[in-house]
């Protein structure tokens, strides 16, 4: 009986390579194109950005095109301010070089004078959010792992007890930012350690087969957000749409779900920070 199965199992891997003949799927097109909003409000005192573009087809081969003369005002419940449009990278609208956000406040985000879909009507649109509490880095730790060939970033501090934390971490490496992209950001949850200390844990790495090199004396920055779990999911979703995808075993790809209104892509966060540093001395994790 074993041998019947097996060679039943060799008749449809046979009959399933034998089959050559072309299938054509007809995929419908994007549709009209639609506002794209991402910005990141801190509690550091600094030009602030919140970028526009315009959505484009699926199989297209051109990059979104940047939207100019919108009207962008951010609204903190006791200020509201008017972005003004870099002159030298259009679609992208900046804040004063002396504002910050306020760990605490609701932020509103409103944008007007914007035709997404150039149907001749402007839109208007608009996102909120909060920005959480904070935890303080105490300290960061950098090893190479030989096992994943590439050098772990730990972070060591206290999470806030009674209240459930969503961290996003990035990371710089003598003061270039490495996790410049949402595929690089790291975000956890505290689950594991709510109210309690951090004591380490890995929450970026870099990799030594992408060149991603860590020479003794660099100085390792860290950077620990809390941010929402509106903006985690997004996150964590952004990074598994990007990810190198499986054939037949993965979903298909589909715009992620944002906090911007009216059919618009892409999510505005407002989040309070801390850093630490250390210098790598070579350090290697034990085997």
């Amino acid at each position: 009986m074993k041998y019947s199965y097996l060679y039943i199992l060799f008749v449809l891997i046979g009959g399933l390579a034998s089959c050559t003949e072309r299938v054509d799927i007809d995929l419908e097109e994007a549709g009209e194109a639609r506002l794209i909003v991402f910005g990141e409000l801190t509690n550091e005192t600094k030009v602030h950005e919140i970028t526009l573009s315009r959505s484009a087809a699926y199989f297209s081969n051109q990059a979104p095109s940047m939207i100019s003369n919108a009207q962008v005002m951010l609204d903190d419940g006791e200020e509201a301010i008017l972005l003004t449009e870099d002159e030298q990278r259009p679609g992208v609208y900046l804040t004063p070089a002396t504002y910050h956000g306020v760990v605490g406040r609701q932020y509103r985000l409103d944008i007007s004078n914007v035709d997404a879909n150039e149907d001749g009507q402007m839109e208007t649109y608009w996102a909120k959010t909060e920005m959480k509490p904070y935890s303080e880095v105490e300290g960061v730790a950098v090893v190479y792992n030989s096992d994943w060939d590439g050098w772990e970033v730990g972070v060591f501090g206290q999470d806030n007890p009674d209240v459930e934390d969503y961290y996003l971490f990035k990371v710089y490496k003598n003061g270039q930012l490495y996790t410049d992209s949402l595929h690089n950001y790291w975000v956890i949850e505290d689950r594991f350690f709510n109210g309690s200390a951090i004591n380490g844990p890995i929450v970026q790495y870099f990799d030594e087969e992408k060149g991603e090199l860590v020479e003794k004396g660099d100085t390792i920055t860290l950077e620990m957000a809390a941010i929402t779990e509106e903006y985690y999911t997004f996150i964590n979703g952004a990074k598994l749409e990007t990810n190198e995808k499986i054939p037949l075993f993965s979903g298909p790809s589909a715009n992620l779900k944002g906090n911007i209104s009216d059919g618009a892509l892409g999510f505005f966060a407002a989040y309070g920070l801390s850093r630490g540093s250390t210098i790598y001395q070579g350090e290697v994790a034990d085997e």
